[in-house]
């Protein structure tokens, strides 16, 4: 039973390795790719906790690992306080009810030969069929015009198929479907990142109404720093499978500590001319170190602008620097 005060979704120790194998016949196992190695954060219920950083940084597995789309290989993912991993099958689906996900991509997550209503009210469908859900199916049918017409789409297009849609429109009958089963949680991986920037601001207004209007959570993945900002209130950076900052997001971009984080927010764009001319852009130097490899010390410190010899022998942990501000750096604290 979660406590009033507990977090929604917690994460512990999560961590995401993929194995290595080499030869045809006779496959042995050289190593892992260590897409996830140890994530730790929470979402209170109500909030939107956005995980931002590079490509390959590990945020769209660490979304599938936390919706169980993506076996974990070590870790705990704690939804209203029971831990996902540990339940059955049939515990799972029942437990799916109240977390749905929004894809990156509206064109590949659609089923081409389903029409859009058929799309949005099949979890419906599915769940009545397994006795989860005591709706019939002129009910259904009506829960799933109602989605559409709440997700900005006319009700008149019901029949018709996802290749008759814009991107933008295809999304929404993604984020329709999503809400179908009447969600706590929204995992929302890359939303508005394959759409044209005049209707990525739509999508994203529409996804705060629905958050306030329907008491939502969201766990947003991004590397659009400017899109996290203006949705998110709090921030997760993530750097080569581990988070190295997290912070409301009001305190990460005024006072960024983590010298990858800074490097981050200096190359955002600034609306005012002078201040972008005048400020100072951190270049970082070299590639993402491979995720198969076991480096020694912080995996940042051949790239990082202030690495010491400390950060060469020990792997920085997160800790508190300030009230709901933690950071992985050995530029503070002990």
């Amino acid at each position: 039973m979660m406590s009033d005060n507990a977090p929604l979704l917690q994460v512990q120790g999560l961590k995401v390795h993929f194995p290595i194998d080499k030869g045809i016949l006779l496959k042995r196992r050289v190593g892992y790719v260590r897409a996830v190695d140890g994530v730790d954060f929470h979402i209170a219920k109500g909030e939107a906790l956005g995980l931002v950083g590079e490509s390959g940084c590990g945020k769209s597995t660490t979304a599938m690992a936390v919706a169980q789309l993506q076996a974990a290989t070590e870790g705990q993912v704690l939804f209203g306080g029971q831990d996902l991993r540990a339940l059955s099958p049939k515990e799972l689906r029942k437990a799916r009810m109240d977390f749905q996900i929004v894809f990156q991509d509206p064109y590949s997550s659609l089923d081409p030969r389903m029409r859009a209503l058929d799309i949005i009210a099949e979890p419906l469908r599915i769940y009545a069929r397994q006795g989860l859900v005591g709706l019939s199916d002129a009910e259904i049918e009506a829960k799933g015009l109602s989605l559409m017409e709440r997700c900005g789409l006319s009700p008149s297009f019901a029949r018709r198929y996802p290749h008759e849609f814009s991107g933008g429109q295809r999304q929404r009958i993604g984020i329709a479907r999503a809400l179908a089963l009447g969600p706590k949680l929204i995992i929302a991986d890359e939303p508005v990142s394959a759409l044209d920037v005049s209707i990525q601001s739509q999508i994203l207004n529409l996804l705060k109404d629905l958050q306030k209007d329907l008491d939502l959570t969201f766990l947003f993945i991004a590397h659009d720093l400017a899109v996290i900002e203006y949705f998110c209130s709090r921030i997760a950076v993530m750097y080569l499978g581990r988070v190295v900052e997290i912070a409301d997001s009001a305190e990460l971009y005024a006072k960024p500590l983590h010298p990858y984080t800074k490097a981050l927010l200096s190359a955002v764009p600034l609306p005012d001319p002078r201040k972008e001319r005048s400020r100072r852009r951190i270049i970082l130097k070299g590639d993402v170190p491979s995720p198969s490899v076991v480096y020694p010390g912080c995996p940042f410190k051949d790239r990082c602008p202030e690495a010491m010899e400390r950060c060469g022998r020990e792997v920085p942990r997160l800790r508190a620097e300030g009230p709901g501000h933690e950071v992985s750096c050995f530029l503070y604290g002990a």
